[in-house]
C-alpha cells in the first residue's frame, strides 16, 4: 500500500497502480479498482474470445468492447442499506468479419461460457446487457454505429473502452 487510496499490484516483473480520484481521497495516480475489474474483464474476452474465434475457424478481423457497470456507491459508504456488488455490466462489442449474424451469436455464447472473468461476475448475481455489432470488413455499417456509440460516451462518464492492438 502506497496510501490509504492507492495501492500497487506485482505480477512477476509488472505492476499496476490503483488509486481514486482526488475527489474521493485518492491522488489519482492510477485507476480506480472498478476500472481495472472492467479492464480485467475486457481482457479475458479478448484472450478468450481470440482463441475460440481460432477453433471456430471465425472470420475475426478486428475487434473493440466498450465497458461499464452500474452499481449504487450508497453501499460501498454505508449510506444505504443495498447491494453493493455490481448490479449490470454493460458490453457493446463492434466485431469486424465477413461472418454471418448467426455465426457471431454462436460466438458471442461461446465466449461467454469460457470466459472465466464472466462467469464470476456471473455467479455473484451480476446481470449483463450486451449488443454484439457485426461490421462488415468493408466498414459499411460503421459509421451509424460509431455516431450511436459517441452519442452514449457523452451521456455516461464511467465507461470504460478496450481496444485490443
Amino acid at each position: 500500500m502506497e496510501t490509504p487510496q492507492r495501492v500497487v499490484i506485482r505480477a512477476g516483473e509488472k505492476s499496476l497502480r490503483l488509486d481514486m480520484p482526488e475527489l474521493l481521497g485518492g491522488t489519482n495516480k492510477g485507476i480506480m479498482p472498478l476500472e481495472a475489474l472492467l479492464g480485467a474483464y475486457a481482457g479475458s474476452l479478448n484472450v478468450v474470445g481470440n482463441f475460440v474465434a481460432k477453433t471456430m475457424d471465425f472470420d475475426l478481423r478486428h475487434w473493440e468492447f466498450t465497458i461499464w457497470a452500474e452499481f449504487d456507491p450508497r453501499g460501498i459508504y454505508g449510506l444505504a442499506k443495498v447491494r453493493k456488488a455490481l448490479l449490470v455490466v454493460h458490453v457493446e462489442a463492434r466485431v469486424t468479419t465477413g461472418e454471418s449474424a448467426r455465426r457471431l451469436a454462436l460466438l458471442r455464447k461461446t465466449v461467454a461460457e469460457r470466459c472465466p472473468v464472466h462467469n464470476l461476475l456471473k455467479l455473484a448475481g451480476v446481470r449483463f446487457r450486451e449488443t454484439w455489432d457485426r461490421i462488415a470488413p468493408d466498414g459499411s455499417g460503421a459509421k451509424a454505429r460509431k455516431k450511436n456509440v459517441d452519442r452514449k460516451s457523452k451521456e455516461r462518464s464511467s465507461r470504460h473502452v478496450y481496444r485490443p492492438n
